[in-house]
Protein backbone atom coordinates (compact mmCIF):
# COMPACT_ATOMS: atom_id res chain seq x y z
CA UNK A 1 0.00 0.00 0.00
CA UNK A 2 1.41 3.49 -0.74
CA UNK A 3 2.20 5.31 2.21
CA UNK A 4 -0.37 8.15 3.21
CA UNK A 5 1.32 11.76 2.98
CA UNK A 6 -1.67 14.34 4.60
CA UNK A 7 0.72 17.13 6.14
CA UNK A 8 -0.31 20.00 7.98
CA UNK A 9 -4.30 19.85 6.86
CA UNK A 10 -5.98 23.31 6.77
CA UNK A 11 -8.99 23.10 5.01
CA UNK A 12 -12.26 21.45 6.12
CA UNK A 13 -12.89 19.09 3.11
CA UNK A 14 -9.05 17.67 3.70
CA UNK A 15 -9.54 16.75 6.87
CA UNK A 16 -12.72 14.62 6.36
CA UNK A 17 -10.78 13.09 3.19
CA UNK A 18 -7.97 12.34 5.96
CA UNK A 19 -10.62 10.44 7.97
CA UNK A 20 -12.23 8.52 4.99
CA UNK A 21 -8.41 7.81 3.77
CA UNK A 22 -7.92 6.02 7.52
CA UNK A 23 -11.34 4.27 7.73
CA UNK A 24 -9.57 2.71 4.54
CA UNK A 25 -6.78 2.02 5.98
CA UNK A 26 -8.11 0.62 9.35
CA UNK A 27 -10.45 -1.85 7.33
CA UNK A 28 -8.97 -5.41 8.26
CA UNK A 29 -11.30 -7.26 5.41
CA UNK A 30 -9.77 -4.64 2.69
CA UNK A 31 -6.76 -4.75 0.71
CA UNK A 32 -5.80 -0.97 0.02
CA UNK A 33 -3.15 -0.17 -2.45
CA UNK A 34 -3.13 3.17 -2.65
CA UNK A 35 -5.10 6.26 0.12
CA UNK A 36 -3.40 8.81 0.00
CA UNK A 37 -3.17 12.64 -0.58
CA UNK A 38 -1.22 14.23 -3.47
CA UNK A 39 1.20 16.82 -3.70
CA UNK A 40 0.09 19.90 -3.14
CA UNK A 41 1.21 23.01 -5.79
CA UNK A 42 2.05 26.69 -4.27
CA UNK A 43 0.37 27.68 -7.09
CA UNK A 44 -3.01 26.09 -6.52
CA UNK A 45 -2.86 26.22 -2.48
CA UNK A 46 -4.26 29.66 -1.92
CA UNK A 47 -8.44 29.23 -2.37
CA UNK A 48 -8.69 32.81 -2.72
CA UNK A 49 -6.10 32.82 -6.00
CA UNK A 50 -7.76 29.76 -7.38
CA UNK A 51 -11.32 30.85 -7.24
CA UNK A 52 -10.06 34.62 -8.25
CA UNK A 53 -8.38 32.82 -11.06
CA UNK A 54 -11.40 30.80 -12.36
CA UNK A 55 -13.56 33.49 -12.41
CA UNK A 56 -11.68 36.26 -13.82
CA UNK A 57 -10.08 33.61 -16.30
CA UNK A 58 -12.52 30.75 -16.65
CA UNK A 59 -15.82 32.90 -16.37
CA UNK A 60 -16.94 30.53 -13.50
CA UNK A 61 -17.95 32.67 -10.35
CA UNK A 62 -18.36 29.35 -8.42
CA UNK A 63 -20.71 29.49 -5.07
CA UNK A 64 -19.81 29.82 -1.59
CA UNK A 65 -21.19 26.11 -1.29
CA UNK A 66 -19.02 24.78 -3.94
CA UNK A 67 -15.65 26.69 -2.49
CA UNK A 68 -16.33 25.10 0.71
CA UNK A 69 -14.94 22.30 -0.38
CA UNK A 70 -11.94 23.29 -1.62
CA UNK A 71 -8.95 21.05 -1.06
CA UNK A 72 -4.79 21.97 -2.65
CA UNK A 73 -3.27 18.47 -3.42
CA UNK A 74 -3.08 17.76 -7.02
CA UNK A 75 -5.02 14.30 -6.06
CA UNK A 76 -6.66 12.87 -3.03
CA UNK A 77 -7.09 9.19 -4.40
CA UNK A 78 -7.71 5.45 -3.08
CA UNK A 79 -7.59 2.05 -4.78
CA UNK A 80 -9.25 -0.78 -2.67
CA UNK A 81 -10.53 -4.05 -2.86
CA UNK A 82 -11.99 -6.75 -0.85
CA UNK A 83 -9.47 -9.67 0.42
CA UNK A 84 -11.87 -12.59 -0.03
CA UNK A 85 -11.38 -13.93 -3.53
CA UNK A 86 -14.98 -14.40 -3.71
CA UNK A 87 -15.95 -10.49 -3.57
CA UNK A 88 -17.17 -8.61 -6.42
CA UNK A 89 -16.56 -5.12 -4.57
CA UNK A 90 -13.75 -3.35 -5.74
CA UNK A 91 -13.17 0.77 -5.38
CA UNK A 92 -11.03 3.64 -6.26
CA UNK A 93 -11.33 7.42 -6.64
CA UNK A 94 -9.32 9.93 -8.09
CA UNK A 95 -10.46 13.11 -6.88
CA UNK A 96 -8.31 16.39 -9.30
CA UNK A 97 -7.45 19.70 -7.91
CA UNK A 98 -10.54 21.93 -9.32
CA UNK A 99 -7.74 24.45 -11.12
CA UNK A 100 -6.59 21.21 -12.75
CA UNK A 101 -9.28 19.72 -13.78
CA UNK A 102 -11.32 22.85 -15.24
CA UNK A 103 -7.91 24.35 -17.06
CA UNK A 104 -6.54 20.61 -18.19
CA UNK A 105 -9.11 17.41 -18.45
CA UNK A 106 -11.30 18.49 -21.19
CA UNK A 107 -13.56 15.49 -22.01
CA UNK A 108 -13.72 15.81 -25.89
CA UNK A 109 -9.60 15.51 -25.39
CA UNK A 110 -11.03 11.66 -25.41
CA UNK A 111 -14.63 11.45 -26.17
CA UNK A 112 -16.04 13.64 -28.95
CA UNK A 113 -19.40 12.67 -29.28
CA UNK A 114 -21.04 11.02 -32.72
CA UNK A 115 -23.00 14.07 -33.48
CA UNK A 116 -23.35 17.30 -33.00
CA UNK A 117 -25.07 17.96 -29.83
CA UNK A 118 -22.53 15.66 -28.62
CA UNK A 119 -19.97 17.07 -29.26
CA UNK A 120 -21.12 20.38 -27.68
CA UNK A 121 -21.22 18.46 -24.42
CA UNK A 122 -18.82 16.83 -24.01
CA UNK A 123 -16.50 20.06 -25.31
CA UNK A 124 -18.24 21.91 -22.23
CA UNK A 125 -17.01 18.88 -19.90
CA UNK A 126 -14.00 18.44 -17.65
CA UNK A 127 -13.40 15.13 -15.64
CA UNK A 128 -12.67 15.75 -11.91
CA UNK A 129 -12.75 11.84 -10.71
CA UNK A 130 -11.50 9.29 -13.09
CA UNK A 131 -10.05 5.35 -11.73
CA UNK A 132 -6.77 5.33 -13.37
CA UNK A 133 -5.72 2.30 -11.35
CA UNK A 134 -8.75 -0.21 -12.28
CA UNK A 135 -9.35 1.13 -15.69
CA UNK A 136 -12.88 0.94 -15.28
CA UNK A 137 -13.62 3.94 -18.15
CA UNK A 138 -15.56 5.79 -16.01
CA UNK A 139 -15.65 9.25 -15.00
CA UNK A 140 -16.89 12.19 -12.62
CA UNK A 141 -17.60 15.41 -15.05
CA UNK A 142 -18.20 19.02 -14.03
CA UNK A 143 -20.03 20.83 -16.87
CA UNK A 144 -18.55 24.17 -17.32
CA UNK A 145 -20.86 27.25 -19.17
CA UNK A 146 -19.62 30.53 -18.65
CA UNK A 147 -21.52 32.39 -15.90
CA UNK A 148 -22.11 29.15 -13.83
CA UNK A 149 -21.98 29.19 -10.29
CA UNK A 150 -22.66 25.75 -9.15
CA UNK A 151 -21.71 23.38 -11.98
CA UNK A 152 -23.84 20.29 -13.33
CA UNK A 153 -21.94 16.69 -12.71
CA UNK A 154 -21.90 14.60 -14.94
CA UNK A 155 -21.19 10.47 -15.13
CA UNK A 156 -19.31 9.30 -18.01
CA UNK A 157 -19.00 5.38 -19.21
CA UNK A 158 -17.82 3.72 -21.93
CA UNK A 159 -21.14 2.09 -22.95
CA UNK A 160 -23.75 4.65 -22.38
CA UNK A 161 -21.87 7.75 -22.95
CA UNK A 162 -22.28 10.92 -20.28
CA UNK A 163 -25.06 10.80 -18.37
CA UNK A 164 -26.49 13.45 -15.91
CA UNK A 165 -26.58 13.20 -12.05
CA UNK A 166 -28.71 14.19 -9.68
CA UNK A 167 -25.98 15.49 -7.68
CA UNK A 168 -23.82 18.79 -7.44
CA UNK A 169 -20.33 19.40 -6.94
CA UNK A 170 -20.58 19.46 -2.86
CA UNK A 171 -23.01 16.43 -3.17
CA UNK A 172 -20.75 14.11 -5.04
CA UNK A 173 -17.92 14.34 -2.97
CA UNK A 174 -19.64 14.19 0.43
CA UNK A 175 -20.88 10.97 -1.61
CA UNK A 176 -17.47 9.77 -2.25
CA UNK A 177 -16.44 9.91 1.21
CA UNK A 178 -19.37 7.50 2.14
CA UNK A 179 -19.10 5.01 -0.72
CA UNK A 180 -15.22 5.15 -1.13
CA UNK A 181 -15.35 5.19 -4.70
CA UNK A 182 -16.85 1.55 -4.59
CA UNK A 183 -16.97 1.13 -8.61
CA UNK A 184 -20.18 2.28 -10.07
CA UNK A 185 -21.78 4.27 -7.04
CA UNK A 186 -22.71 6.75 -9.36
CA UNK A 187 -25.33 4.86 -11.52
CA UNK A 188 -27.16 5.11 -8.19
CA UNK A 189 -27.70 9.12 -8.60
CA UNK A 190 -28.55 8.87 -11.89
CA UNK A 191 -31.97 8.10 -13.76
CA UNK A 192 -33.10 4.41 -13.46
CA UNK A 193 -33.83 4.48 -17.10
CA UNK A 194 -29.47 4.37 -17.41
CA UNK A 195 -28.91 1.63 -15.39
CA UNK A 196 -28.09 -0.57 -18.63
CA UNK A 197 -25.04 -2.62 -19.34
CA UNK A 198 -22.12 -0.60 -17.30
CA UNK A 199 -24.58 -0.95 -14.15
CA UNK A 200 -25.62 -4.44 -14.46
CA UNK A 201 -21.68 -5.21 -14.63
CA UNK A 202 -21.07 -3.52 -10.94
CA UNK A 203 -24.61 -4.22 -9.37
CA UNK A 204 -23.61 -7.28 -7.14
CA UNK A 205 -20.62 -4.92 -5.68
CA UNK A 206 -23.01 -2.65 -5.05
CA UNK A 207 -25.41 -4.92 -3.56
CA UNK A 208 -22.21 -6.05 -1.25
CA UNK A 209 -21.01 -3.16 -0.27
CA UNK A 210 -24.78 -1.94 1.21
CA UNK A 211 -24.46 -5.49 2.99
CA UNK A 212 -21.37 -4.79 4.51
CA UNK A 213 -20.25 -0.91 4.62
CA UNK A 214 -22.66 -0.01 7.48
CA UNK A 215 -20.89 -2.98 9.91
CA UNK A 216 -17.43 -1.53 8.63
CA UNK A 217 -17.74 2.92 8.51
CA UNK A 218 -21.04 2.65 11.14
CA UNK A 219 -21.10 6.42 11.26
CA UNK A 220 -22.17 6.73 7.98
CA UNK A 221 -26.10 6.18 6.92
CA UNK A 222 -26.24 4.43 3.96
CA UNK A 223 -29.75 4.63 3.71
CA UNK A 224 -30.23 6.71 0.86
CA UNK A 225 -27.79 4.41 -1.11
CA UNK A 226 -29.82 1.52 -0.31
CA UNK A 227 -33.53 2.84 -1.66
CA UNK A 228 -31.95 4.06 -4.32
CA UNK A 229 -30.13 0.35 -5.59
CA UNK A 230 -33.88 -0.96 -4.75
CA UNK A 231 -35.01 0.65 -7.39
CA UNK A 232 -32.29 -0.38 -9.73
CA UNK A 233 -32.61 -3.42 -9.43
Amino acid sequence: MTADNSTALRFPFEERCDKALRELREAAVLDVECAQFGEISPLLADPASVFSTLSSGEDLPLSERVRGYFFRHDRIAAHWRVGDAGSRMVGEFSLTHIMRAVVEHYMDDIWEGDDDGERELYSELRFFDDTPRSGSGRMALLRVTPGVTDPEVWFFDTRQGAMRMELDYPDYLDAVLVTKGVIGWQYLYCEPDFSGPGFVSCSAGLQEMLETFPVLFPDHDYTDLRSRLQERL
